[in-house]
């Protein structure tokens, strides 16, 4: 519509050879056009007008009355409110200097108080000597579009003060990485303001890697999600502000694009995990001093055991035996303590446990005697002590009088994560084969009392084991 209305003074101002055509007899075709036209001769008096100006005026002015000058609304304004006199009107700018005024916005006040906003082109109109005849004004309404600027700049003014308001550090930038944007707790968390349209992919004085390396700033996450366009996640990154002291923050850099799919810039969340940070390295001391003490302790049960039994007449076998089971519990605590009391990989424990019986097979369990299959999994504390103790029972038995005791034998051990009513289970199938004849023994020895309270009472389980010829089998079944 602009384009339109600012090529038709200019065709008009051209009409003809004789100049004075135009404010005489304007051309029929613009009654079709969708836009307001009027004309004036050098003194201001409206010479002629098409229907959409008398539409847009609310009202028909008289033409060639000198109280009707230079426009034949009722009222003008400037957008600021000021009134406008006739006298000082766009169209009386023109008539005055002989100067063209093309996309001036005023507002006309109509008769019956309502109002619009135009947007006016005014070309002079001078015959063949150059002499000023008048003027022409093509003019349109543009309330519309100045409501939904408004509306544009009141969600704008609203979208910012809600970033404004936002405890977390957010920053906008453009296409190009320029800061077109930053709220407070950006610039508390850079410790200075960067100048917007000039600072580039973020607003940190420097920045580091978790490691302490120097981060470039155009190989931050933020231009990182720009220069590939996609947001990036999981990254950590430490911003050093002017006076030294340095934030560790996690950055959610997320791309903009317009309608068309285009990217148009990015935005960027900043959090601050400093107090995260610190609490994981008082959680560390914490563990750290828990994991020292419990091996303080267990070798001081093993030293105060070793002691008693030596000066008892205890056989040697039993005191080996205890030794052993400390041991075993002492490497999963080892396991707990590099997952800082987490989680134990089962497959991690079970390797500790048949490590003395391994032999010439070293840890390749699937050509070796002893076989290893399933899925990795991850275990509670608590489970995972209570397994580690089972399976050193299991595993010594078979070392004893088992699989492992004989040189073609062959233990299997299996386990699959299950679904059931209950929620999620771990079941373990433990299978011995190759090795002497299986007999049923007279007395329920420590493994066996140990299986049925650990898996069965502690771990809400259950257990079944069956003394086969061929070999022992055990099923254990626990939630997870």
């Amino acid at each position: 519509m602009n384009q339109v209305v600012s090529s038709l003074s200019p065709a008009l101002a051209e009409y003809a050879n004789d100049a004075s055509r135009v404010l005489d007899a304007p051309p029929r075709f613009l009654e079709l056009l969708p836009i307001a036209i009027y004309a004036c001769d050098a003194d201001g008096r409206i010479r002629w007008f098409n229907r959409r100006a008398v539409t847009l005026w609310g009202r028909t002015p008289r033409v060639g009355d000198d109280e009707e000058r230079f426009c034949g609304s009722y009222k003008l304004y400037h957008l600021s409110g000021h009134p406008m006199p006739h006298a000082e009107t766009p169209m009386a700018h023109v008539l005055k200097t002989g100067t063209s005024v093309d996309g001036k916005e005023v507002t006309i006040e109509r008769p019956d108080g309502s109002r619009a906003t135009a947007m006016v082109h005014i070309d002079p109109i001078h015959d063949a000597d150059g002499h000023l005849l008048g003027a022409v004004n093509c003019f349109h309404d543009i309330t519309e579009v100045k409501r939904a600027e408004e509306k544009l700049r009141e969600s704008e003014r609203r979208f910012r003060g809600l970033l404004e308001a936002l405890p977390a550090a957010i920053y906008t930038t453009d296409a190009a990485g320029r800061i077109t944007f930053y709220n407070e707790a950006a610039a508390e968390l850079w410790g200075h303001r960067p100048e917007l349209g000039e600072s580039e992919w973020c607003g940190s004085w420097r920045l580091y890697s978790p490691d302490g390396r120097p981060m470039p700033h155009d190989e931050c996450p933020m231009a990182v999600a720009l220069k590939e366009n996609r947001s990036v996640r999981g990254e950590e990154a430490i911003a050093e502000r002017p006076d030294g002291a340095r934030v560790p923050f996690i950055p959610y850099p997320t791309p903009l694009r317009d309608a068309t799919g285009m990217l148009v810039g990015a935005v960027n969340m900043l959090v601050d995990i400093t107090d995260r940070k610190r609490a994981e390295e008082r959680q560390k001391a914490l563990l750290d001093e828990l994991n020292h003490r419990v091996k303080n302790t267990l070798a001081t049960v093993q030293s105060l055991a070793s002691q008693t039994i030596r000066g008892a007449d205890v056989p040697k076998g039993v005191r080996e035996a205890f030794e052993r089971r400390l041991l075993a519990l002492s490497r999963t605590h080892d396991h707990l303590t590099r997952a800082r009391w987490e989680s134990a990989d089962l497959e991690a424990i079970l390797h500790d446990i048949f490590a003395p019986y391994q032999g010439d097979a070293g840890r390749n369990e699937t050509e070796g005697r002893i076989r290893l299959e399933g899925e990795p999994v991850k275990l509670k504390p608590k489970p995972a002590l209570t397994l580690a103790m089972v399976l050193h029972e299991l595993a010594t038995n078979a070392a004893k009088y088992g699989s492992l005791s004989a040189s073609g034998g062959v233990l299997t051990v299996s386990w699959v994560v299950i679904d059931g009513e209950a929620g999620c289970g771990l079941r373990i199938e433990w299978q011995e084969s190759g090795g002497p004849a299986v007999k049923q023994p007279q007395r329920r020895g420590f493994g066996s009392r140990l299986l049925e309270r650990g898996i069965t009472k502690e771990l809400k389980g259950s257990a079944q084991i069956s003394f086969d010829p061929a070999g022992v089998r055990c099923c254990m079944e626990m939630p997870v």
